[in-house]
């Protein structure tokens, strides 16, 4: 779906970004870390052409990007900044709409995908669609700008720190969000942060920077094992990686059947990570937890000992 060949991009004599190659698949997750002024964002501006690259190639389904005008690639690529960039005189509904005005959709047919995605992202549209931005909170006027980078359908997203500037809370519920959004509508996402929290819990692919160059890319796992040198490995927690992978697996990757001596007091969903038994295990002083089912039935338990993957007698 996209393909980087080789891109520097230069501003006098200082290279932002030097010599980077990647590919993103159709329909994969791909995101870019790195530490302040390391070329994530300018990578990112470099695929939509809000910044032109001054050396390699850039492509689009193996299409060079400079063989699209610039308006027509912009508007077949979707774009969420931190700042979501909505206009603030104009209600939600006209905001979301942008793009398909631009591209002379019917009127019937703007004011329909309109209310798809507000239904989509979780905001009524009778209650948001005639309001202004000033009128939503953080993390609804983000949901607004992740709607209007949707609205004419885009095969590809660009978002740049989109989620920067709001509460934790919000922040993750949004990140959630997102996934399920991107694995129900298979788009091919770029996203840049400077949080490896965030990074690790969205990413298929994980792409670290350092100085304008790619470091390491690879699946978050992959990096966490094995990072290629001590940058990559403090850039993912140092002595943390242990607890940051743990966060990546679920408990049914590690549970073993139930015993024959009864079921575990202290109870654990399936699909919960590692790293929330653990904390489970540390907060209610246990080493064994019953591993549950969608219907709360006992389907296995998991140890102390296997949760840090040892093995043998428990």
């Amino acid at each position: 779906m996209i393909e980087l060949i080789h891109i520097s991009k230069r501003f006098g004599d200082t290279a932002a970004v030097d010599d980077i190659s990647l590919k993103v698949e159709s329909g994969e997750f791909c995101v870019v870390v790195g530490t302040s002024g390391c070329g994530k964002s300018t990578t990112l501006r470099m695929i939509n052409r809000l910044i032109e690259h001054s050396d390699g190639e850039i492509h689009i389904d193996s299409q060079p990007i400079r063989s699209f005008r610039e308006e027509q690639l912009r508007r077949r690529i979707g774009y969420a900044i931190q700042s979501t960039g909505l206009f603030p005189h104009w209600t939600v509904a006209r905001n979301i709409g942008l793009v398909p005005r631009l591209l002379k959709w019917p009127k019937a047919r703007i004011d329909a995908r309109v209310e798809e995605l507000l239904t989509l992202l979780g905001l009524s549209g009778s209650e948001f669609a005639g309001k202004y931005p000033s009128q939503l909170s953080g993390g609804q006027a983000q949901r607004v700008g992740v709607a209007r980078a949707l609205a004419a359908n885009p095969d590809i997203l660009l978002m740049d720190e989109p989620f920067g500037a709001l509460d934790p809370i919000t922040r993750e519920t949004l990140q959630v969000e997102l996934r399920q959004l991107q694995t129900r509508l298979g788009k091919t996402i770029v996203f840049v942060t400077h949080d490896m929290d965030e990074a690790l819990r969205l990413a298929d692919r994980l792409v670290v920077m350092q100085d304008g160059r790619i470091v390491q890319q690879g699946h978050p796992l992959t990096l966490l094992r094995e990072p290629v040198n001590d940058f990559v490995a403090s850039m993912l927690g140092g002595e943390d990686r242990g607890l940051k992978e743990a966060a990546l697996l679920p408990v049914s990757e590690r549970m073993s059947p139930l015993g024959v001596g009864g079921v575990a007091r202290e109870r654990i969903d399936q699909g919960a990570s590692l790293r929330e038994a653990l904390s489970i295990m540390l907060w209610r002083r246990v080493e064994c937890l019953a591993v549950v089912d969608d219907g709360d039935i006992p389907i296995g338990e998991l140890s102390f000992r296997r949760l840090v993957g040892a093995r043998g007698h428990e």
